[in-house]
């Protein structure tokens, strides 16, 4: 038996395993993969993740190619743009398939037993221990298992956690990450965002890295089979030629490079806990509504998971009630940020018209037009600003009316 089984070995799991690592708890990591291992992801944090894990900044600027970006071109629904500067960095791009294998290689580092190609099939608990069976019949018995595997998490279903209802919230989201000599960008210090995609209640994104262009678009999937027409690269290939054709991009897609994945988008499972069970990352839904971006979330949520796993170990107490804390040390870091998120995001997402005044407005303030942008990437707090945002706002309505009659005036 082993203190902690970690399922998955991404952001999440990693982050778990080398806090239980440096706190002196025994753990086992399974990924059903062998890494290096790409996933399908957007590939962009924000850059504040150096301040939040001063700890792996070194490490990961050393193993991983990162590209910074300082403006942000946001483009409402019809067609309006604004393009918001910051004097600092404000996002970082960066390769899944080497930010996860940075990561993982730290977890071993720290002294986490890593098994690759265990493909978890079942977890059972037990009022003693929790059992996890890989689908070739081998098992690990533990005191605490983490949840770490993703959207489709069996440690979910297996502890009661999953919420059905969270389906109606998921979302489809396209991926292709295609060198620069097929796929390109005017600027490279410049990322791409569209909200409302065409009128629809969903995104489109740009996003340049070192060497790479990372672009996509995401639905939600109860609208995307209700209304859309097309497969998810149709669908892909129509954003990114009407890119191409707003001079957004250059090139063309490479089919080969294209991956289509479910996001979730209704904020945090209702429980994210139970009997010697902990979820982080997207297995608890741990993604921002608003920007889809979870990498920092998983980050965040894996440490916190491990830490109250090593205080429940450290009572004897592993049940629900023990692992307790978990839910208190999320909700304080992360809570109400996520929260927000979601409420933007039903308000952008299904108002296209709201879309479009709150770009309109950020074209006619350059604070509120760094806030805005600064909020969406999460390097500002929503509730830090949220009076300075509406009063802006409404005093930019009134210049755009402003202008406006003295425009008709005039013709």
């Amino acid at each position: 038996m082993v203190d902690v089984v970690i399922v998955g070995g991404g952001p999440a799991g990693a982050l778990a395993g080398i806090t239980l690592a440096r706190s002196g708890v025994r753990a086992v990591l399974l990924d059903k993969k062998r890494f290096p291992r790409d996933k399908p992801c957007g590939g962009g944090i924000r850059h504040s993740v150096f301040r939040r894990f001063p700890d792996l900044a070194d490490h990961l600027k050393r193993s991983v190619e990162l590209h910074t970006v300082s403006r942000v071109l946001m483009e409402s629904p019809s067609g309006a743009r604004v393009l918001a500067e910051d004097d600092g960095p404000l996002y970082l791009m960066l390769r899944r398939i080497e930010l996860d294998a940075a990561l993982l290689d730290r977890a071993r580092a720290a002294g986490v037993e890593v098994v690759e190609e265990a493909r978890v099939s079942a977890v059972r608990v037990g009022p003693a221990e929790a059992v996890v069976e890989a689908i070739d019949g081998r098992r690990w018995r533990a005191r605490v298992v983490i949840g770490a595997d993703g959207v489709n998490s069996i440690v979910a279903r297996a502890a009661g956690l999953f919420d059905e209802s969270a389906k109606e919230m998921l979302a489809i989201d396209t991926m292709e990450e295609t060198e620069f000599h097929e796929l390109d960008v005017p600027d490279h210090d410049t990322m791409y965002v569209a909200y409302g995609c065409k009128g629809w209640p969903g995104y489109g994104y740009v996003f340049p890295k070192a060497r790479h262009v990372d672009a996509g678009v995401g639905f939600l999937v109860s609208f995307y089979k209700s209304t859309l027409d097309g497969s998810p690269y149709e669908l892909h290939t129509r954003f990114l030629e009407e890119a191409a054709a707003d001079g957004v991009v250059k090139g063309r897609s490479n089919r080969a490079n294209f991956k289509a994945y479910r996001l979730p988008l209704g904020g945090p499972l209702a429980r994210t806990h139970a009997d010697r069970v902990l979820l982080c990352g997207d297995a608890a839904s741990f993604v921002n509504a608003y920007t889809g971006e979870g990498i920092y979330y998983a980050m965040v949520t894996g440490e916190h998971a491990a830490l109250a796993a090593v205080e429940a170990l450290a009572r004897g107490d592993c049940s629900a009630a023990g692992l307790a804390g978990y839910e208190t040390r999320w909700r304080a870091e992360i809570g109400h940020e996520l929260a927000d998120s979601v409420r933007i995001q039903r308000r952008l997402f299904t108002n296209p018209g709201m879309a479009d005044r709150v770009i309109r407005a950020a074209s006619l303030d350059r604070r509120l037009c760094r806030l805005l942008a600064r909020v969406a990437l999460g390097e500002a707090d929503l509730r830090d600003h949220r009076w300075e945002m509406a009063w802006r706002f409404a005093f930019a309505g009134v210049r755009a009316r402003i202008r406006t009659r003295r425009w008709r005036a005039r013709s």
